[in-house]
């Protein structure tokens, strides 16, 4: 009888255990398609307790000439953080103007703590102002990071799956289906969809190398056009664009490495070499100071 409630156990709690995974496999892919569905500047509180303000100045600034060429900037920053699609550049001038407001509120805080001159409290609010601007510009340095690091991994792939008789549209599937927290899997998606609503292949790339905007990525996209309109072999193409990539990597990398001793003289001399005078010369000066 124990066996059996035993074996009836054991059954039961496979059987739940089953149902829970697959429920929250489920949920998890729901929400992956919903992120992917609606995509948000910032998850923030300020900016989710400010997207009303934001929205609002973005409808009354839409066709106005009010920000010359200021409009045309964060466009291009927004479209090569990737997020081009989640707010427009009127709304990003709106959440500039919630940063203006909150260094408004610090610069008066502390103008009546230590009596801040008419120049500095503007100062601080034109720097409030631009920190939003500030952090999009580390957003595109970040994402083009990214690309740049698994980009000559991603051809290499894509040569080989090439190569093997796959359409270079379902290798693009394939291999941006591995690339699960990197940008280049939604530049792949969207290059794919591009193709796939009619555009041609050197359209669609040429559309990829200006939403990245990546030095090394426009040599590619360069090289798989000419390939393209020549009828040459695609993946002879990727195999030489991948191994250029891979000596740039590599100079990159010995550049740095000769760098690194000039850097590090910096913390030497400002912090290791005084400790080191002081230790040593210290008790000198002590004497010295004893005998005089």
């Amino acid at each position: 009888m124990s066996l059996q409630v035993l074996a009836l156990s054991l059954s039961f709690g496979f059987a739940v255990g089953f149902v829970v995974w697959f429920l929250l496999r489920s949920l998890r892919e729901v929400q992956e398609e919903a992120e992917e569905a609606f995509e948000v500047y910032s998850s923030g509180p300020l900016f989710q307790a400010s997207l009303p303000f934001i929205q609002y100045v973005g409808r009354r600034l839409d066709g106005t000439k009010l920000l010359l060429g200021l409009r045309s900037r964060i466009q291009q920053k927004l479209i090569y953080a990737g997020k081009s699609l989640a707010i427009t550049p009127e709304e990003f001038v709106g959440w500039m103007l919630v940063w203006a407001a909150i260094g408004a509120g610090v610069a008066f805080y502390f103008a009546s703590l230590l009596g801040l001159g008419p120049e500095m409290f503007a100062l601080l609010v034109l720097l409030c102002a631009l920190l939003p601007f500030m952090n999009l510009g580390e957003q595109v340095t970040r994402r083009q990071k990214a690309i740049r690091k698994i980009l000559p991994y991603t051809l290499d792939l894509l040569c080989l799956a090439v190569e093997a008789g796959l359409d270079f549209t379902a290798a693009l599937h394939r291999i941006g289906e591995s690339l699960k927290n990197n940008p280049l899997r939604d530049e792949f998606r969207m290059l794919i969809r591009d193709i796939n609503m009619g555009k041609t292949r050197g359209e669609a790339l040429r559309d990829l190398e200006a939403r990245v905007g990546l030095e090394e990525l426009k040599s590619v996209v360069s090289a798989l056009v000419q390939a393209d309109e020549l009828g040459a072999s695609l993946g002879v193409a990727l195999r030489i664009q991948s191994q250029e990539l891979q000596r740039v990597r590599f100079q990159r990398a010995e550049k740095k490495a000769m760098q690194a001793p000039v850097l590090m003289l910096i913390p030497l001399v400002l912090f290791i070499f005084p400790l080191v005078f002081i230790v040593v010369f210290s008790p000198i000066g002590l004497k010295l100071w004893e005998q005089f």
